[in-house]
């Protein structure tokens, strides 16, 4: 049996399962989004599934930082309702 992969949120800096966090993917060929799967390979970057980590990642950019490039304010976007949506969800259940 197989343990589940250790990621580490750039953020908060909190390790836990790959599972708990959102993968920001940086393609070798320029391509960036929001992954939460292995289909999109390149250089990653994890953010925990709550909005006081994506505050922080903003406001030390720790997600350009991690990804060695700027990272475009549709995604940021995309990437806060992201959140906002699973937080929901899990307030629901």
């Amino acid at each position: 049996m197989r343990a589940n992969a250790q990621r580490m949120c750039v953020a908060c800096r909190l390790k836990a399962d790959q599972s708990t966090f959102f993968r920001i993917v940086s393609a070798a060929d320029g391509r960036i989004g929001i992954n939460p799967g292995r289909a999109l390979e390149g250089r990653s970057a994890y953010i925990c599934k709550n909005i006081s980590c994506y505050d922080l990642a903003l406001k030390n950019r720790s997600l350009q930082r991690s990804l060695r490039r700027p990272v475009p304010e549709e995604l940021m976007q995309e990437l806060k309702e992201l959140i906002l949506k699973d937080t929901k969800r899990r307030e629901i259940v």
